[in-house]
């Protein structure tokens, strides 16, 4: 072989070794799974499953998915960019004693949660907290037993852009402390942020304090909510829809849903910026039926069953259907 030869390929292979090497570890991938019995220093391929969805994150693209392949308890887990967590005709158990299930924290992230069994021990504190993004989308899914302060479901983004809350197909029972702003639900945006609100198909019951609390008492803040074909039962309050001095508003439509058997009130609705529309829905069994706090709107569309409660109270206005 020739020296200008033996110089070439020697130049060539320097400059091969300069090249920057893709490894297995670095890359994600847009579908990953975990399984009861993997491992989270696996790929988490189909074929070699991690075992929790904290270890499979990290090998998960930005808007990619999470599937789990059978039965397991596979751990809280916080997330900080859009993807979904699918685990659907399997149970997926998330246990978390002590601490919050699963945590949401990214600027103008999109997350959805579907076939989850969240289980808080007694002394979890949310279920789900959302701290900021642009949405989520929980949907048959069960979350109990958060008695550690918080909530089952706690929505309290920060980004003035707004985000969305979807809660479909849930259970949410059993959460809440016995004092305190605790409960089933919290959506309470933070200053200047719009969100909004839809609730479909769901059960929130025998959560201390609160059932469904919409709360826009920081300044500039909205709610925009819908209630529809829901069971809110055997908490302190069904559904508390409030503002406060320089605060935002909220309004609510609630249709079609139960509320029964809420030892202080069924429906409340506090401060003269806060409107609640009601259609179709049955009031009963509860301390108070509805009620109104400082000139809180209450508006039936004149097809409400407001009966056998202790003390029913009146709706503030009625409305007419278009």
């Amino acid at each position: 072989m020739s020296r200008m030869m033996t110089r070439g390929l020697l130049a060539a292979s320097v400059a091969m070794a300069a090249l920057p090497l893709a490894t297995p570890a670095s890359a994600q991938a847009t579908r990953t799974w975990i399984s009861g019995v993997g491992d989270d220093a696996n790929p988490c391929s189909r074929t070699a499953p991690c075992k929790t969805f904290q270890g499979a994150i990290s090998k998960t693209a930005t808007g990619g998915e999470i599937n789990c392949l059978d039965p397991g308890g596979f751990g809280a887990v916080t997330i900080t960019k859009s993807i979904s967590l699918y685990c659907e005709d399997t149970i997926n158990g998330v246990l978390a004693a002590g601490t919050s299930g699963i945590t949401i924290n990214g600027v103008g992230i999109n997350v959805l949660l579907s076939g989850f069994d969240l289980e808080g021990f007694g002394s979890g504190i949310n279920g789900v907290r959302f701290v900021n993004g642009a949405s989520l989308h929980i949907r048959n899914s069960n979350i109990r037993d958060f008695r550690g302060g918080g909530f089952g479901v706690s929505f309290t983004p920060s980004d003035a852009a707004g985000a969305t809350l979807v809660l479909d197909d849930v259970t949410i029972i059993e959460n809440g402390a016995t004092s305190g702003v605790t409960g089933g639900v919290l959506v309470q945006p933070g200053t200047n942020v719009p969100v909004s609100v839809l609730v479909n198909n769901s059960r929130i019951s025998d959560n201390n304090r609160g059932g469904v609390r919409l709360d826009a008492s920081n300044a500039g803040s909205s709610v925009k909510a819908v209630i529809s074909g829901t069971q809110i039962t055997d908490n302190q309050i069904g559904v508390y829809a409030r503002s406060a001095t320089g605060g935002g508003s909220v309004n609510v439509a609630l249709s079609n849903t139960v509320v029964s058997g809420n030892t202080s009130t069924g429906v409340l609705a506090e401060d003269a910026l806060v409107t609640i529309n009601a259609t179709g829905n049955t009031i009963t069994h509860n301390g108070n039926g509805i009620r109104s706090l400082t000139g809180g709107k209450l508006v039936t569309f004149g097809d409400n069953t407001l009966v056998n409660n202790n003390n029913n109270g009146s709706f503030t206005a009625t409305g007419t259907k278009q």
